[in-house]
C-alpha cells in the first residue's frame, strides 16, 4: 500500500516539473534600444593587411559565436560590414522563436579584410568564441600549375604531330593521337578548374557566424578573469532567481492542472484502498 502512494506521489510531482519547465521556456526577452554603430571605423579596421607572404597561398577561415540584447542593430551592422568589405554571403539563415532570434551566416570576405572583418564583430556584439585555421595550399598549387604547363606543352606537341600527318595512310596511329588529344584536354580542363578553385578560397575567405539575441550578455572569452568571475557570480544569481520566479509562475499556471491530477489520485487512492481495507475487516472478524 505505501508503495502505490510514492507511486501516486511521484505522478504528482512529475507533472509539476514537466509544466514547470514548460513555463520557464516560454519566458519572454527584454527588447533593447539599438545602439549606434560606427561603420566607418569597422570599414578601417576590417582593412588591415595579411602578414603572410603574397607567395603563400593560404585558405583561411573563421568561426565566430556572438551574443547580443540588440540583435536588429547587430544585424544592421553586420549587413553594412559585408558591404563595406566588399563580401558577400554565401548562405544566410535567421530563425525567429517566441523569446529568441538567431542568425546563421557564411560570409566571403577578402582574405587581406578577413581578420579585421572577425575582429571588427566585436563592436556589434560580445564575440563568446572565435576560432581562426589556415590551411597552407601553396604545394599543392604549385604541383597543379606545373602538372597543367606540361599537359598544356603535351596538347601542342600532339597537335603538331597531328598537322604532318597522313590520316588515310596512318590512320591507327592518327586515332590515337586524336584520343590522347582529347584525353589531355580533358585533363587541362580538370586542372584549370582546380587551380580557379584554389584562387576563389584563397582570394575569399569564409567566415561563419552565429549570432544569437540573449537577455543577459555573457563575458567575453578574452575579458580579464576578475571580469569573467564577477559576471558569472552575477549571472549565476540572476538564473537562480529568474528559475524560482519561472517556478512561480508555472505552478500558479499548473495549479488547475495539479489540483485536478491530486482529486483522481485520491479518488483511485480510496477506491483500492477502501476496499483492500473492508475486506481485510472481514476476514478478521471471520476468524
Amino acid at each position: 500500500m505505501k508503495k502505490l502512494i510514492f507511486v501516486m506521489i511521484a505522478v504528482v510531482c512529475a507533472a509539476c516539473l514537466v509544466l514547470c519547465s514548460c513555463s520557464a521556456k516560454g519566458s519572454a526577452l527584454e527588447d533593447k534600444a539599438p545602439a549606434n554603430y560606427d561603420y566607418e571605423s569597422f570599414a578601417q579596421q576590417s582593412s588591415e593587411k595579411s602578414d603572410a607572404p603574397d607567395s603563400q597561398k593560404l585558405i583561411k577561415k573563421y568561426a565566430l559565436t556572438a551574443e547580443t540584447k540588440d540583435y536588429e542593430g547587430a544585424v544592421s551592422y553586420l549587413d553594412a560590414a559585408v558591404s563595406e568589405c566588399g563580401g558577400y554571403y554565401e548562405q544566410r539563415r535567421e530563425q525567429t522563436g517566441k523569446n529568441y532570434r538567431y542568425l546563421s551566416a557564411v560570409v566571403r570576405v577578402p582574405a587581406d579584410r578577413a581578420e579585421g572583418f572577425a575582429e571588427g564583430m566585436r563592436g556589434a556584439a560580445t564575440v563568446t568564441e572565435l576560432y581562426k585555421t589556415a590551411d597552407n595550399v601553396t604545394a599543392a598549387y604549385v604541383d597543379a600549375e606545373a602538372r597543367l604547363k606540361a599537359l598544356e606543352a603535351e596538347h601542342e606537341s600532339l597537335l603538331n604531330m597531328m598537322k604532318n600527318l597522313d590520316s588515310a595512310s596512318e590512320f591507327d596511329l592518327w586515332y590515337k593521337l586524336q584520343a590522347r588529344i582529347s584525353e589531355t584536354e580533358q585533363e587541362i580542363a580538370s586542372y584549370q578548374a582546380r587551380l580557379r578553385n584554389y584562387d576563389d578560397l584563397v582570394s575569399y575567405s569564409v567566415v561563419e557566424i552565429n549570432l544569437r539575441e540573449i537577455k543577459d550578455v555573457s563575458s567575453s572569452s578574452d575579458a580579464p578573469f576578475g571580469d569573467r568571475m564577477g559576471d558569472a557570480f552575477r549571472e549565476s544569481w540572476s538564473e537562480f532567481f529568474n528559475g524560482l520566479r519561472d517556478f512561480a509562475i508555472g505552478f500558479v499556471r499548473a495549479f488547475p492542472t495539479l489540483l485536478t491530477l491530486t482529486v483522481i489520485s485520491v479518488v483511485i487512492f480510496l477506491a483500492i484502498f477502501l476496499p483492500i481495507r473492508a475486506s481485510k475487516k472481514r476476514r478478521r472478524a471471520a476468524k
